[in-house]
């Protein structure tokens, strides 16, 4: 009841302060004694109409708060200021509203004009000749002095608001200060909601504390912005900022609102078609958030629309208030007027906004009023929500507490006898799963002899770097080198299967490599291949049973020296990553800023039984310094992880390493493992990996 009571107190101090502001201001309007006129293809000129062009468009102002509507036009003002008294004063000039893009200020004489102040949020915040989050011009008059000024006023497509109103500066400056106290208000309730439910988001880890939090962290940024703080304190030297960010941020604002009332009402039981209408909205609201960044007719277009999604988003979630309500599925009445309150404000704002409700008051705070209230309501229904939620757990915990009473009074007896068995059981896997384990250990230790060591690879290629990551304690990858010609060859291999009976393959593959180059005296990659295959065949033709196992490869024989690749594949290809286009390679597969991807196939045929097989070929690359190529199995793009279990995938792969290219390939050993371990996460490896990335 004290968080109720004291929101409540600080909810009326709120609309105090903003009465006071509303009915206290000390100023002149001169909007009534002022004409305009529309520029509907924006290029009219000061000059001109000083000198009495387009006169016969200007119309008089029968409205203290002129609103435009919705428009893209440039709007122009002409009035006079009168200093009726013997004194000299200065006075201030307040116009438009904080969204407003462009404004200037001339002064009229004798036909020509002069250009007092350029500003709006087209320009930087520093521009303003007065510091103030809205715009305000200061104007000195001498003794019984009368001067005609002029107001250019243009916007993106937001809605154009022009009172003019004449403050003498001490009025003003009062007035700041109490606008001010109203403000902090109304931000410090919206800054202690996100602050304590923010806490609420992490202790109870519920998503729907996150879409609260997130909504009323949208909804503080869109009324700053709306209030023109934003531009003022967070980005005074971006335009671009200011001109978006309302609109980003009410479009983000309406899809946290939506996603959080969603949860909160469990719409997922709602009828189809509402579910469908509902889907259909939040996408709707999810456009206006890619539009908002955008610029054009789109951008101009989201304004009024995110207006009108806006308010049919809360009519639709009253109307699912309304079903629970009607089904018996009753919802908390703090939440409802909570949702209320915002559509009153919602509704009043909108009718502000169309110029059909005309106050300048309604205007500025009619959101702001309707959002305090809504805030304070919805808080007051999480905190309950959060109280039935532990004393539903509570009650939980005793009922299983007390069922696993009884549930214990009835195993006890079992398990004195099964523990007995259980014991005796395990002491013998134990054993036997041990024996099993030293022997595939040992197995890992033959398996790790044929290898190429570390520092051999350093030796030959001093730019390189392996990711080799067994399934198993043994694999059925493996990577392969050997010094050749001034070069070395080096191999990324997948042999069939993995854990001891890959790794048995590869003992055989590999060894079909090495007799290839040393027995038979092979050099290039393709003839390698080729004469493997046949002894990997020879091999296995002496097993009594038909072994269709085998190993895809990718194989390259490089040349430091000259920057030379010859490369020949099994199933498995070749990447080559360069900033220089190598149109013998055809059209690159991936491009990002100056870097290209080429990929090079393997020929579809592994190394092992295959019928009708032919010669693989044999592919001559001249690259260049800075060129990264890259040789891998497919355990890594195959692997299942991220949100929705799904593979990793080639496409994602190439993105990847582009993305690295600017460390270095020592580097990008630890990055890749770090990448894959990430996107695995809870997920099983489902197969060996091996990468190996050479830098020229």
């Amino acid at each position: 009841m004290k968080f109720k009571s004291r929101s409540i107190i600080l909810l009326l101090l709120c609309v105090l302060c903003e009465q006071a502001i509303a009915h206290g201001p000390r100023y002149t309007h001169l909007a009534t004694s002022a004409q305009i006129a529309e520029d509907r293809n924006n290029g009219w000129k000061a000059e001109d109409i000083a000198n009495g062009r387009y006169s016969e468009l200007f119309v008089n102002i029968d409205d203290e708060n002129p609103n435009l509507n919705f428009t893209s036009s440039t709007y122009w003002v002409k009035f006079n200021i009168t200093n009726g008294t013997q004194d000299e004063h200065e006075y201030y000039l307040e116009t438009a509203r904080a969204l407003t893009n462009k404004i200037c200020l001339y002064e009229v004489r004798d036909k020509t004009t002069q250009t007092l102040f350029v500003t709006g949020d087209d320009y930087p915040f520093d521009s303003r000749p007065i510091v103030y989050r809205k715009f305000a011009f200061p104007i000195v008059l001498a003794p019984d002095e009368t001067k005609q000024f002029l107001i250019e006023v243009k916007s993106d497509g937001e809605v154009i608001n022009l009172p003019l109103k004449l403050w003498k500066p001490e009025n003003f400056n009062s007035f700041v200060q109490r606008e001010n106290l109203t403000l902090g208000s109304y931000y410090g309730l919206l800054m202690l909601v996100v602050s304590l439910f923010l806490f609420f988001a992490f202790v109870v880890k519920d998503k729907i504390y996150a879409y609260y939090v997130a909504y009323v962290a949208f909804l503080f940024f869109m009324q700053a912005s709306l209030d023109g703080l934003t531009f003022e304190y967070l980005w005074p030297e971006s335009p671009w900022m200011a001109n978006h960010s309302i609109l980003f941020f009410s479009s983000a604002s309406v899809f946290t609102l939506m996603l959080y009332a969603a949860e909160y009402l469990t719409l997922n039981q709602m009828p189809k078609w509402f579910i469908t209408l509902y889907k259909f909205l939040l996408g709707l609201v999810a456009i206006c958030i890619i539009t908002s960044l955008t610029k054009g007719i789109a951008y101009e277009l989201t304004f009024p629309v995110i207006n009108g999604l806006t308010l049919f988003s809360i009519l639709i979630i009253i109307a699912a208030i309304g079903w629970r309500n009607k089904t018996n599925q009753k919802v908390s009445i703090f939440f409802t007027l909570g949702f209320l309150a915002v559509l009153l404000g919602g509704i009043v704002f909108i009718l502000t906004n169309f110029n059909i409700l005309k106050s300048d008051f309604l205007s500025h705070n009619a959101i702001k009023l309707g959002s305090a209230i809504e805030v304070i309501f919805l808080s007051l229904a999480m905190v309950s929500r959060y109280r039935d939620i532990q004393r539903e757990k509570n009650e939980a915990k005793q009922e299983a507490f007390e069922s696993l009473e009884k549930l214990n009074a009835l195993t006890r007896e079992q398990n004195i006898n099964l523990e007995k068995q259980v014991a005796e059981r395990t002491e013998e896997l134990q054993e036997k799963n041990k024996e099993i384990i030293d022997s595939i250990t040992y197995a890992k230790r033959i398996q790790d002899a044929i290898l190429p060591p570390e520092h051999l690879v350093q030796v030959h290629l001093s730019q390189a770097m392996i990711l080799y990551m067994p399934k198993d304690i043994v694999a059925g990858d493996f990577y392969w080198l050997e010094p050749l010609n001034k070069g070395v060859l080096i191999a990324a291999a997948d042999c069939t299967g993995h854990g001891v009976p890959g790794a048995m393959v590869s003992v055989v593959c590999h060894n079909a490599l090495n007799r290839s180059v040393r027995e038979f005296g092979r050099s290039k990659p393709s003839e390698i291949l080729d004469r493997t295959a046949l002894i990997v065949d020879e091999t296995f033709e002496k097993s009594k049973e038909e072994i269709k196992d085998g190993m895809d490869i990718s194989l390259s024989h490089i040349n430091y020296e000259t920057r030379e690749v010859q490369w020949a594949g099994a199933n498995n290809p070749l990447w080559i990553i360069t900033k220089n286009e190598l149109s013998q390679l055809g059209e690159p597969s991936h491009i990002e800023g100056e870097l290209r991807l080429y990929d090079i196939r393997g020929d579809k045929q592994p190394i092992g039984k295959y019928p009708n097989r032919k010669s693989y070929t044999n592919h001559h690359i001249q690259l260049a310094e800075g060129d990264t190529v890259y040789m891998f199995t497919d355990g890594f793009p195959d692997q299942f992880g991220g949100e929705r279990g799904k593979k990793y995938k080639s496409k994602n792969f190439k993105t990847f390493l582009v993305s690295i290219q600017d460390t270095s390939i020592q580097e990008q050993r630890s990055i890749l493992g770090k990448e894959f371990t990430t996107w695995r996460g809870h997920h099983e490896q489902i197969d060996d990996v091996c990468v190996i990335g050479v830098r020229f």
